[in-house]
């Protein structure tokens, strides 16, 4: 199954619509579609929207052997997979035109642009070194493609986090997350591509739609970093562009890379900040600090309302009328309360009574006891004064 072409009336409405600087979608001719970057809660995976176009990418690592050519440095590996859901036109397992010139383009920006850091990436010379490989799935098609594709990438990696390692004489011992901190990518600049449609005519049409691609006579692509740094052109189609055409292309595409850079930024920091704040659980109070950072991970479902049948007990008709509730001293308290309370009384008045009797007791038996030593020495004073008489 193909894509259907536009008729001839449609291409000419389009056409038509460019000369008076308004498009289908609402925009102007000069305006972009409405971006939106989404990263996962596992690291190095994102998802962007620009407009209908939804693309998300992969990044993931492996130790490998390195070339020979190149020992001491890794290597970086870019897949593309255009499924039949994002287009008809797409085949399943097997790239178009289109798909190779995506997988080309991301290959050129990310191998030969300088964009990571690949000798920090190497853990023995010529033995062993890491590969980072981008995954590129196209979930839906509706024109630059390339534009989103880049954002989605440069995102992941950005996003990405190998696992730390330590290198043993003999042996590699690579660390799990909860055992070392993962290591980001060193990323020396993001790359960032704007695709500009061009007519027959020589006009230029920024981001254009799937629609309005197949109205114009080619296409240029441009690749920038908000250092104001071309690091790729790419052209489409068999045109002769003018000089000062391509530098409004590449003034227009250094100003969307700064645009869209801060706003990649901005994710990934606002992405670690959660992340942190999940690791150190000793700032975190409750759920009301999760439920703001909208990092829940527990399932949701509606409370289901319990109620039990009515049932007639013959046994609870003859307890008598209790009160319900009663006051003891101003305070509200449940059935049985007072009769605790009494209780306690009762068990703390007979206590008392114990303890007087004992006193009571053990006061008496001092008083004997005084009583019999007093007329012992009394008893022995006599006996020693009739002593001493007869002697």
């Amino acid at each position: 199954m193909r894509v259907e072409l536009l008729s001839n009336c449609e291409r000419a409405f389009f056409l038509n619509s460019f000369k008076q600087n308004v498009r289908v979608d609402g925009r102007k001719c000069d305006e972009f579609r409405e971006v939106k970057v989404i990263v996962g809660s596992e690291l190095g995976s994102c998802l962007v929207m620009l407009g209908e176009t939804k693309v998300s990418a992969q990044v993931s690592c492996s130790l490998v052997e390195p070339s020979t050519t190149r020992g001491n440095m890794g290597t970086i590996e870019v897949q593309v997979d255009m499924s039949p859901m994002a287009s008809p036109d797409y085949e399943d397992g097997r790239l178009n035109s289109k798909g190779l010139e995506l997988m080309r383009i991301l290959e050129l920006l990310y191998r030969d642009c300088g964009v990571v850091d690949l000798e920090s990436l190497c853990l023995r010379t010529f033995k062993q070194v890491w590969q980072i490989r981008i995954d590129v799935h196209v979930l839906a098609s509706d024109g630059s493609l390339v534009d989103c594709a880049c954002i989605a990438s440069s995102t992941a990696l950005a996003h990405f986090r190998r696992p730390d390692v330590s290198v043993l004489p003999d042996s590699i011992i690579i660390h799990s997350n909860d055992e070392k901190i993962p290591i980001p990518l060193n990323i020396y600049h993001i790359p960032i591509c704007v695709t500009f449609g061009i007519t027959s005519d020589g006009q230029n049409i920024i981001d254009p739609t799937d629609k309005e691609e197949q109205c114009l006579g080619g296409s240029l692509i441009v690749a920038t970093n908000k250092r104001h740094e071309i690091c790729a052109l790419h052209q489409s189609g068999k045109l002769l562009l003018s000089e000062q055409l391509i530098v409004q292309c590449v003034d227009r595409a250094i100003q969307r890379a700064v645009d869209v850079s801060e706003l990649i930024y901005s994710v990934i920091t606002d992405d670690n900040l959660k992340r942190s704040l999940l690791s150190n659980r000793q700032q975190i109070n409750g759920f009301s600090e999760l439920i703001s950072l909208n990092v829940l991970t527990s399932h949701q479902c509606e409370a289901n309302e319990l109620i039990a049948p009515a049932v007639k007990i013959d046994a609870l008709e003859s307890i008598p009328n209790i009160e319900e509730i009663v006051t003891i001293d101003d305070n509200q308290m449940q059935i049985g309360s007072s009769n605790r309370m009494a209780k306690q009384k009762n068990e703390d008045a007979q206590l008392m009574e114990q303890v007087q009797s004992i006193t009571f007791l053990k006061e008496s038996k001092e008083q004997e006891n005084l009583f019999s030593e007093n007329s012992k020495e009394s008893t022995r004073s006599g006996r020693s004064g009739r002593a001493f008489t007869r002697h």
